[in-house]
């Protein structure tokens, strides 16, 4: 309990760190954090893993903080307006959605305190409010199912993890293109190693057998070459999707998340030298 306190201190340190001209209470940092990893085998493991620095300016705007708020509209509307123009909203529509977003997850009200508080930390705040605008602004689009559909579509976000959920909608056929041609761009060796321990699932073991050093070697070699991977796939889909420096850590955080699952199923012109 005491290193989870401590863990839950230097969350806030650096959530004050992060918003300097915001105050918020220790003490109710804590408690929000304490409900983020209540469920969690390794709090500790857990809390270094939340967004601190997110978390921080959500709880200040649950609680009216006006400098958080105004933070808020200026770091993270713009970005939202251009995400709902660029999927063809008009300017009406979207000031309507910004609104009741705005009402939805700012004001407390019969369901409880305000809804923003339901961001999880696990990802980041622009990715999760960029999700739940996009769903309300969807929303507002059916008019016969507005009323009903605008509080589902936030119960079902707030269960889910919703920026990646949305980075999967938005870029995973780029993201596979990407993956595609930089997997081809690496050496052979590369590519071979990545094919037997992600498609075969060969164990670091029976690799360290196969090309005859030890296993902590062959698990090096691994990871180097997947992080190789990892940087060109993100290098092209950066450079055909022009997005910038904003964008770079979420686009990192779908590669992550995506990488290993399209390993395990590629089968590329080097299926047949997997074996060695």
């Amino acid at each position: 309990m005491q290193r989870v306190s401590a863990a839950t201190k230097e969350a806030w340190l650096r959530g004050r760190a992060a918003w300097p001209a915001i105050d918020v209470a220790e003490a109710r940092y804590h408690d929000e954090l304490e409900k983020r990893v209540a469920t969690e085998s390794d709090p500790e493991a857990a809390i270094a893993r939340l967004n601190a620095g997110d978390l921080y300016l959500v709880i200040a705007c649950a609680s009216g903080d006006p400098v958080a708020l105004g933070e808020l509209e200026r770091d993270h509307v713009p970005e939202l307006r251009g995400a709902l123009e660029r999927v063809g909203f008009t300017a009406s529509a979207i000031d309507e959605a910004l609104q009741i977003a705005r009402a939805t997850l700012l004001v407390a009200g019969a369901h409880g305190p305000p809804r923003i508080l339901e961001f999880a930390g696990r990802g980041h705040l622009r990715g999760w409010l960029r999700s739940v605008v996009t769903r309300i602004a969807f929303r507002l689009s059916k008019p016969a199912h507005r009323h009903v559909e605008l509080h589902e579509s936030l119960d079902v976000a707030s269960k889910g993890d919703l920026e990646l959920d949305y980075l999967k909608k938005t870029y995973g056929a780029p993201f596979q293109d990407a993956f595609r041609e930089a997997f081809a761009s690496l050496p052979v060796a590369d590519r071979v190693l990545l094919k037997q321990r992600f498609t075969l699932h060969a164990t670091v073991i029976d690799l360290g057998a196969l090309h005859g050093v030890h296993p902590s070697t062959i698990s090096r070699r691994v990871i180097d070459a997947r992080e190789r991977l990892v940087a060109g796939t993100r290098a092209i889909m950066m450079q055909r999707l022009r997005l910038g420096a904003p964008e770079v850590s979420s686009i990192l955080r779908l590669i992550q998340s995506e990488l290993d699952i399209s390993l395990s199923t590629y089968r590329g012109p080097e299926a047949r030298d997997v074996s060695g």
